[in-house]
């Protein structure tokens, strides 16, 4: 099973969401407070019982309902059984719906919850119960099965069909054959009973947020925490594979025996001090209420998960040997996402596709990591998530979702993988744009992008301006550089307007950075050397077909013939060496760069 989609309403900045496609390793990406971490709470939310966190402020309108919608897919056949009412085709959606209520006995708001499942029956009456059901007169089962050809199935062992006999079997039928099924319709009773049975056949998820301090995270008292709530798995997988780790159950129940009663034969004595505490405390308490027959003391011995939660400190010897509180943040961040390749290589190993899956929700996992080792934490994701390619079907059911800043976390050629975020307005709130997985077309342009872009993160900074100009080649971007600087419009690079330059390292491959731009109304131009040709050559006129309502710069010829250059630049080098004197940038390609950078915005 793994999560496919979401959708949230009213949470906090998110008034709807709409629905958001989530790969198994899903970026998140836009300014700061535009919702980002928002997304992540919500699905925290979700998958928590009860108002999963959520109080009376993370409404975005207090007196509206609150709901967030999951659609899971690629469902195991256990997963299927437990889940068979609300699988529709090959997935099930469900919702969570959230309200406040007031509280007036104690004065006070409560948040209330309840999940539901989207149902739907079969088109045709035969195949559904409850179609036949609502019919007028008792439904003759025997002949409705014989007349449709499903005896088979929903004969009794006496050989005689009743409803019980019939929905049995339909049971069976309906998972053995397609049928065509209504539109879906939303439940009205709560899925599957009790909150906790249906959590528990859903993902776990692990939010490690973008917290300052991992002392808290990994504080003793807490067994909450993302840190104590690894401690506590790791340990049942650890132990539980030791063939030693009975000697530690004995021991603990001997623990428990010394300190509480026990009827068991062969226990040892409890301790006589407890024991003469309760006649002494007893003999008190009789003066005060003389009604008091007796005292117990019952002392609580933790198991091993209980006792792996909150008692365990690590200690690392990095030169000097301390304990990780007294190691920097960077450090504390690496320990928790080490746990978290334990327990999930510990799962896949232990229990194969049995294994329970895992959610990772990670609110900026470059916080604290040194920009030469923040890749190698990305690849570390992308194996969590069986991620190690562009496709979707990995065989792995854990996911990854998490928030960034950092080029170093995303890939150009895998945008399909990534959610551009904002907040265009209050009234707008929190919304996400992406793109589908086919606008590169055919596997070959795909392969071709990422062989591209596969060498450096220059071109993932896309992702994380607000407008892009695309050039053919380097020398073009230091000619711009140079330009804007002199005209003053930047002091030193274009990441001070927000703006990224993208190299496409070519004319033919412009039209495939327009396409992925295009998909996420992106706002970008490009500049466009015509080599002598009208717009009609193919080359110029792929790149023009593209714009959708972007603007082009076109040079006639080559940039070197806009500056008066009697050949060529020969290399990066010689265009730095050239621009770097004002004098040789003209009026032409002053007027270029002018026609490049974004319009101002209108006023409002």
């Amino acid at each position: 099973m793994r999560l496919s989609s979401i959708r949230v309403q009213n949470f906090r900045s998110i008034r709807d969401s709409g629905t958001i496609r989530i790969e198994p390793l899903q970026a998140f990406v836009g300014e700061n407070n535009c919702g980002k971490s928002n997304l992540l709470k919500a699905l925290q939310c979700f998958l928590t019982s009860g108002a999963g966190g959520m109080a009376a402020d993370d409404f975005n309108d207090v007196n509206a309902l609150c709901a967030i919608e999951c659609e899971f897919s690629e469902l195991s056949e256990g997963e299927k059984r437990r889940l068979r009412p609300y699988i529709i085709g090959d997935k099930v959606v469900l919702r969570k719906e959230l309200h406040v209520q007031e509280d007036k006995a104690r004065g006070r708001t409560t948040v209330r919850s309840d999940y539901h499942g989207y149902q739907a029956e079969p088109r045709d009456e035969w195949l559904s119960v409850k179609k036949l059901s609502a019919g007028d007169g008792r439904p003759k089962w025997q002949e409705i099965a014989k007349k449709n050809g499903i005896l088979e199935y929903v004969q009794g062992t006496d050989g005689k069909v009743n409803k019980a006999s019939y929905e049995a079997g339909l049971k069976r039928y309906l998972e053995e054959n397609d049928v065509e099924y209504d539109e879906p319709e939303l439940g009205e009773t709560q899925a599957l009973g009790l909150p906790q049975n249906l959590l528990s056949a859903l993902p776990e998820i692990y939010l490690l947020p973008a917290i300052t301090d991992y002392s808290d995270e990994i504080d003793r008292r807490s067994s909450s925490t993302v840190f104590r709530r690894l401690m506590a798995d790791l340990s049942e997988r650890i132990i539980g594979k030791d063939p030693r780790h009975i000697e530690l159950e004995e021991a603990l129940e001997r623990v428990r025996a010394l300190l509480n009663f026990s009827s068991d034969e062969g226990a040892p004595r409890r301790l006589e001090a407890l024991s003469a505490a309760e006649v002494s405390l007893r003999d008190v308490m009789k003066k005060l209420m003389p009604s008091v027959a007796s005292v117990k003391l019952e002392v609580q011995v933790e198991a091993p998960k209980e006792i792996f939660g909150r008692g365990v400190a690590i200690r690392i010897d990095d030169g000097v040997l301390t304990d990780v509180l007294d190691k920097g943040h960077g450090m504390q961040r690496n320990v928790v996402f080490s746990l978290l390749q334990m327990l999930i290589d510990g799962a896949r190993l232990r229990d194969g596709d049995n294994h329970r899956p895992i959610i990772l929700a990670i609110e900026e996992p470059e916080l604290y990591i040194h920009p030469q080792s923040q890749r190698l934490i990305f690849r570390v994701l992308r194996e969590f998530a069986g991620s190690e390619d562009d496709d979707a079907g990995s065989g792995v059911s854990d996911q990854v979702i998490y928030t960034t800043h950092s080029p170093s976390f995303v890939e150009v050629w895998n945008y399909q993988r990534i959610g551009i975020v904002s907040k265009p307005d209050a009234r707008t709130g929190t919304i996400v744009t992406q793109a589908a997985r086919l606008v590169l077309g055919s596997p070959e342009d795909r392969k071709s992008f990422k062989t591209l872009t596969s060498f450096g993160l220059k071109h993932n900074e896309v992702f994380f301006s607000r407008y892009a100009i695309i050039v053919e080649g380097p020398e073009d971007e230091v000619g711009f550089i140079a330009t804007a600087r002199k005209l003053g419009i930047i002091e030193e690079l274009p990441d001070e307007m927000s703006v990224s330059i993208i190299v496409a390292s070519g004319k033919g491959d412009v039209p495939k950075f327009q396409r992925i731009m295009n998909a996420f109304d992106m706002n970008y131009s490009v500049l466009l050397e015509m080599d002598g040709h009208n717009d009609a050559e193919p080359k110029n006129a792929a790149i023009l077909e593209q714009l959708n309502g972007n603007r082009v710069a076109r040079l006639p010829n080559k940039l070197e013939d806009l500056l008066g250059l009697p050949h060529h630049f020969k290399d990066q080098h010689h265009a730095k060496q050239f621009f770097s004197e004002a004098m040789n940038i003209n009026a032409a390609m002053e007027q270029i760069v002018r026609d490049l950078l974004p319009l101002p915005e209108p006023e409002a």
